[in-house]
């Protein structure tokens, strides 16, 4: 009777879900070049400002991305919403790919409840921005805006390209890594003074909250929904449901906004959750501090390497062992940022002292990426067939089926460490 009831809801989910496909696809307009616009957007990063204005990425309604380039003055800021109208260019890239553009709009701010919310939110984040900025090195405070509210403005251009020769670039993306150091933080503290139900509560709303910091990235959207069902799931005392919370969360996503299918952040962040889900548990490494962060990007890197080779059209080779050598000091440099962004709010002269406190672990940080960020190790995959992932992936589903874990399964509250991608 109840294989039966799963069945029946499993085909009235999965029914639900194509018709809402259909739905968006039929709705979903076809621009054409020359063609006027107008969007209604709230700025999910900070404006680049260069010697032909302004430049910034945003989305439609049906996640269809759009490069804009608005005028130099006045200043965008991340948090600000924004009514664009002007005519659409369109340019057919030489791999099928096609890309928008709306150059120097006319741009109108709007005020509503939401971005009332988003502006304060903004403020906080402009404040810390500055508290990091007088109080550290420039590189030092770029990483830790970096990985704290996920902010790539202001890194010099060739830490950047270290960043991203190494692998490591995940680490200043606005990602659900990062909901998962909030998350660990808020239940620590508010558990040492309160109940654990009310710490449990309290921690649902202070993830919201960060959520309006960090931007709706779809990462940090479902690994926020992944850290309050991991909170729900504690309440009643059930730990393992982690691979039944991943698909939850990526269907409530796709219910929402179909177009996420396609995106590439959401696929990296969906397979890398999975893939620490189900491999990590099968890699014969020795369960410690060290090695966790090892065994996590094995993992996640395994389950990603098709589709990184596919987009990219490389893989770096060194980018394991340098994750390995510096994933360990985030949550460190994590806390420390976040307490220093509250303490700047009440007593700043106390938050300039806390956030000294990071230096060290940021001037490691960045001397391990500069020294591998000079190397050329990589894997060139622009001659690697399509049908390789199909391959690939078979054989990983193979493996997962017919090996036993080494270690106990991955549960709920630790499988929120997987979002880094």
């Amino acid at each position: 009777m109840i294989k039966k009831t799963v069945v029946v809801v499993s085909l009235l989910l999965i029914s639900l879900l194509c018709w809402r496909f259909h739905a968006f696809y039929q709705e979903k307009p076809e621009y054409s070049d020359g063609q006027g616009i107008r969007l209604e957007v709230v700025l999910q990063e900070e404006a680049e400002l260069s010697n032909r204005g302004q430049q910034f990425a945003v989305t439609d309604a049906y996640n269809q991305t759009i490069y804009v380039t608005a005028e130099a003055f006045p200043r965008l800021h991340y948090g600000q919403s924004l009514s664009l109208s002007g005519d659409l260019q369109k340019k057919e890239l030489d791999d099928g790919r096609v890309l928008f553009s709306l150059y120097y709009p006319k741009v109108t701010h709007q005020v509503n409840a939401e971005t009332v919310a988003i502006g304060l939110a903004s403020a906080i984040r402009s404040q810390s921005q500055r508290l990091y900025e007088n109080t550290l090195p420039p590189t030092s405070a770029s990483l830790l805006m970096g990985i704290v509210f996920g902010a790539k403005e202001h890194f010099p251009d060739d830490f950047f390209d270290a960043l991203q020769a190494t692998g490591v670039l995940h680490v200043i993306a606005a990602s659900g890594m990062n909901v998962t150091f909030i998350a660990a933080a808020l239940l620590f503290g508010l558990g040492a003074f309160l109940r654990r139900q009310l710490a449990l509560i309290l921690g649902c709303f202070g993830i919201i909250f960060y959520v309006f910091l960090v931007g709706f990235e779809p990462s940090i959207i479902r690994a926020s929904i992944m850290a309050i069902l991991a909170f729900g799931a504690s309440l009643f005392g059930r730990q393992h449901f982690a691979a039944l919370a991943v698909l939850m969360s990526a269907y409530m996503m796709l219910l929402f906004q179909p177009g996420f299918l396609i995106d590439l952040g959401f696929q990296l962040s969906f397979l890398a959750t999975l893939s620490i889900i189900f491999i990590k548990p099968l890699i014969p490494l020795p369960q410690n501090f060290f090695t966790e962060s090892l065994s996590t990007t094995l993992a996640a890197q395994l389950g990603t390497m098709p589709l990184l080779l596919s987009v990219f059209g490389q893989f770096g080779l060194l980018s394991l062992l340098v994750n390995a050598l510096v994933l360990w000091v985030v949550p460190i440099v994590m806390l420390v940022g976040s307490l220093s962004a509250v303490l700047n709010l009440i007593f700043p002269p106390l938050a300039q002292v806390i956030v000294i406190l990071a230096l060290p672990f940021l001037v490691f940080f960045e001397v391990v990426v500069r020294y591998f960020g000079t190397s050329n190790w990589v894997l060139d995959g622009s001659a690697v067939p399509w049908h390789f992932g199909i391959g690939y992936y078979l054989f990983i589903v193979a493996w997962i089926t017919l090996k036993k874990p080494s270690h106990k399964p991955v549960s709920l509250r630790e499988s929120l460490a997987l979002e880094k991608f």
